[in-house]
């Protein structure tokens, strides 16, 4: 939980101590479809969902309470987040200790094996579910262009949809300018050639290189972003 000049909103990773005081897990939530769950497919009566950057876990059990409502299936989540601080809250504020789990970990640079050990523990080799809610700025900014495309290769390659929550640019330019007022800068952020229209450019990516098919886009929160699902 380290942030600079006394600003918790100025964040290396986005990792917020108090996240969920400015966006809330309902206002979250009352973008999110309840349609799309009840006939999901499944062969073992499960679904499974990764939640990445899941912060102190205030949504994923959130998220957990409304798949529950809208699907028959049994869920199992997995909750990561690259601030053990941050997991370490999560887990004692754990509702759902037997359906709901969380671990640090760094999707960029971490070995994958805890998360594949989850998906064995459940004898399967993906997730259902993939959430990716308001974290690709911050992978944007500290691992540049190449940065961003590998990460969302992976976060695709991962389960059969993605739910995943664009920052748009404006965003970046208020990150960058709260670092900078703590001496502070993203190295990756003078270089960056994908700029305006990032979310598109997601979009673009995910439907052109990883062969995604978008399925929803939600009505735009009050931040102007766009919840969007992709499938293969």
């Amino acid at each position: 939980l380290q942030y600079h000049n006394d600003d918790p909103g100025a964040v290396i990773f986005g990792n917020f101590i108090n996240y969920y005081q400015f966006n809330t897990p309902e206002e979250r939530i009352s973008v999110f479809p309840s349609h799309l769950w009840t006939n999901w497919r499944s062969h073992d009566g499960k679904l499974l969902v990764l939640d990445v950057g899941c912060n102190a876990g205030n949504f994923t059990q959130r998220f957990y309470k409304f798949i529950t409502d809208h699907s028959k299936r049994d869920v199992y989540i997995l909750g990561i987040d690259i601030d053990p601080a941050l997991i370490n809250r999560a887990q004692e504020t754990n509702a759902y200790p037997r359906n709901v789990h969380y671990l640090t970990l760094d999707i960029m640079t971490d070995s994958l094996s805890p998360v594949e050990d989850f998906l064995s523990l459940h004898s399967r080799k993906e997730f259902d579910v993939t959430l990716c809610l308001s974290i690709t700025m911050w992978i944007h900014l500290n691992h540049g262009d190449e940065g961003l495309k590998t990460f969302l290769r992976r976060v695709t390659s991962l389960s059969d949809v993605l739910v995943i929550e664009p920052q748009p640019w404006k965003c970046y330019q208020t990150a960058v300018r709260r670092m900078s007022k703590a001496k502070k800068k993203f190295p990756h952020f003078p270089a960056l050639e994908i700029r305006s229209g990032v979310d598109m450019a997601i979009n673009d990516f995910l439907e052109g290189e990883c062969n995604r098919m978008r399925m929803y886009e939600s009505p735009e929160t009050k931040w102007k972003r766009k919840v969007c699902f992709f499938r293969r």
